[in-house]
């Protein structure tokens, strides 16, 4: 076994040379098969051929009839059969040609191969013009051939031209006795029309059976999409899960479009991240990723459907050859929420319309499903959030006001109690607890009627700051810096209480203007700034606000960001102002709710 270097990229491999035998057989199947003298896939055709071929050793016998004397040698018959020889010769050369941009025109195929076919029967014709009678049937032979390869108009015009072949042996002085030339010319003509319409015939029950199989696989097709359709309906209704929804409608796009592979990208802050992939893909190089995720890019920025570019065979590493790519868009509020990626591996497929519509559809009931994940989320969001707006009203309007009336009565108790009386400083515990506890309360209130959780930290601050701001009249900032880090919801909601109480107070006793509220956010902790023009704190309020009764409210948010291992700081500005501080550790919060 020899072998030879073919180069495949940047590497070369070695392929074995085939042994004599081997190009031996590969010859004789390739001679012996008729395809590779007819590429077509016309089968009455291909027979007439091979019936012409039969007839030629018949009329080679017939050359040797009545046999030659012994000084009379076969000269025509040699001529005769060398002539024929030349005839499959022409056929596989011509089936053999380079054919130009991929496909060769059917009509100068036919006017070649039937020029072939005249020339041959009429050379051999004249050359055994002195035995009668055997060569017409190779004239026959390529009237009917003709027959099967043309309209019946043009064939009787072919017929027309063996015609005049057969009056000019006639005529011309070649020996030729001289034959009844119009039942010879009558019998070509009707061998013609009854060929012609046996080849009609035959070729419309064979487009009829091939549009009946189109049209089966079409329905085949279908009922594989609607049932698909129905499996992922029901699976989508029983999962609130946007990857799960994702991976089934994955599965269910391979199994109803017989594709090579798929992938889903989620679009999430306006990046795509691949969420799910599916099918017999290939390993991938980096640079076939990149090619993917530009596709997946246009088909963002266009909202429409986005063909790939067919990938050239495989030289470079990039890809299987014939690969075809097809990103969808999945629109969800007239926004893109994910795309949809897919494969076509078959280098000579042409996606059909149908095939477009029904990837289409399949990709629009994944994105409804998506849609209705949303909204089932946001429905069960308002819920809780109106379920927490029930309880935060009822702890207000009957918990908290008879907290309140319990302290009017303890603080009218005190006041009628003589000054000597040993009630008074239990009284007045029980005065500061009551006070303590409704401050409590009205925390917890507030906490409860915060959207925190369903929207965000950062929006839903940016909401408090506008509300209050709005009814204070001020003008109000948000400012963030970094990028949020994840907490747990009783860290967000202890942020969003320091901004909140800080809000109040600005707005009871600073007589600020404006207020600004800064988040800056690093991998290690959250820092929460709330900055005011008013008055300021006054400095004997400052060491002392987490002991006095009227300050209960930010001594209970210290408390809280102080628990989770933070630290609250309360200070003037420099110029004018008040100002608190609050960092809360992010890695702390992390393990905690680890």
């Amino acid at each position: 076994m020899l072998g030879l270097l073919q180069p495949t990229g940047d590497m070369e491999k070695p392929i074995a040379l085939a042994t004599r035998g081997d190009l031996r057989s590969e010859l004789w199947q390739r001679l012996s098969d008729p395809r590779t003298y007819l590429p077509g896939g016309d089968k009455t055709e291909r027979r007439m051929v091979l019936l012409q071929w039969l007839v030629m050793p018949l009329v080679l016998a017939g050359c040797l009839l009545p046999p030659p004397g012994p000084h009379d040698p076969p000269i025509h018959a040699f001529i005769a059969g060398f002539i024929m020889m030349g005839h499959p010769l022409i056929y596989a050369l011509l089936s053999s040609m380079p054919k130009q941009g991929g496909l060769w025109q059917r009509a100068w195929r036919d006017l070649l191969l039937t020029a072939a076919d005249i020339t041959v029967a009429t050379l051999v014709f004249y050359a055994t013009a002195a035995r009668p009678g055997y060569a017409e049937v190779l004239l026959y032979c390529t009237v009917a051939l003709a027959a099967t390869r043309y309209p019946m108009i043009r064939a009787i015009g072919i017929c027309s031209l063996v015609a005049c072949l057969l009056i000019f042996a006639a005529l011309l002085p070649l020996h030729v006795p001289p034959p009844t030339l119009a039942s010879e010319i009558m019998g070509l003509y009707a061998l013609t029309y009854l060929i012609g319409l046996l080849s009609q015939a035959e070729k419309a029950v064979g487009q009829t059976a091939a549009e009946n199989a189109r049209l089966a696989q079409t329905v085949m097709q279908r009922n594989r999409e609607l049932s698909t359709l129905h499996s992922l309906a029901r699976g989508f209704n029983s999962t609130s899960s946007s990857r799960d929804i994702v991976r089934l409608g994955l599965k269910g796009l391979v199994e109803a479009l017989d594709l090579t592979s798929a992938c889903v990208y989620l679009v999430e802050a306006e990046r795509p991240r691949l969420a799910a992939r599916t099918g017999r893909r290939q390993r991938e190089t980096l640079a076939m990723e990149r090619v993917r995720r530009r596709d997946v890019a246009r088909a963002m920025a266009r909202g429409r459907t986005v063909f790939g570019d067919r990938q050239p065979p495989d030289l470079q590493g990039t890809g299987p050859a014939g690969l075809v790519r097809v990103s969808v868009p999945l629109m969800v509020r007239e926004r893109v929420a994910a795309v949809v990626q897919v494969d076509y591996l078959d280098a000579a497929m042409e996606i059909s319309q149908g095939d477009l519509e029904s990837l289409e559809v399949l990709c629009n009931e994944l994105a409804v499903a998506l849609e209705n994940v949303t909204l089932r989320k946001e429905a069960h969001r308002s819920a809780i959030l109106r379920e927490k707006n029930r309880i935060a009203q009822e702890l207000h309007d009957t918990v908290l006001q008879m907290l309140f009336s319990i302290g009017l009565r303890l603080q009218w108790a005190l006041d009628h109690l003589p000054a000597d009386s040993v009630l008074r400083d239990s009284l007045a515990e029980a005065r500061h607890l009551s006070a303590r506890a409704g401050a409590e309360l009205r925390g917890a209130i507030y906490t409860l009627r915060s959207d925190t959780a369903e929207v965000g930290l950062v929006p839903a601050i940016q909401q408090l700051v506008s509300a209050q701001a709005e009814r204070a009249g001020w003008t109000a900032n948000v400012v963030t810096t970094g990028t949020m880090p994840k907490l747990p919801l009783v860290a967000q909601n202890a942020a969003h209480r320091v901004v909140r109480e800080c809000l109040m107070n600005a707005y009871k006793y600073a007589q600020a203007t404006e207020v600004v509220v800064s988040l800056r956010c690093t991998p290690a902790s959250l820092t929460v700034v709330v900055q005011d023009n008013g008055v300021g704190i006054p400095e004997d309020v400052l060491g002392t606000y987490r002991h006095l009764p009227d300050h209960f409210g930010l001594s209970s948010v210290a408390e809280q960001v102080e628990g989770l291992g933070g630290e609250l700081m309360v200070y003037n500005n420099d110029e004018r102002g008040a100002a608190i501080r609050a960092v809360i550790p992010v890695a702390s919060q992390s393990s905690q709710a680890a």
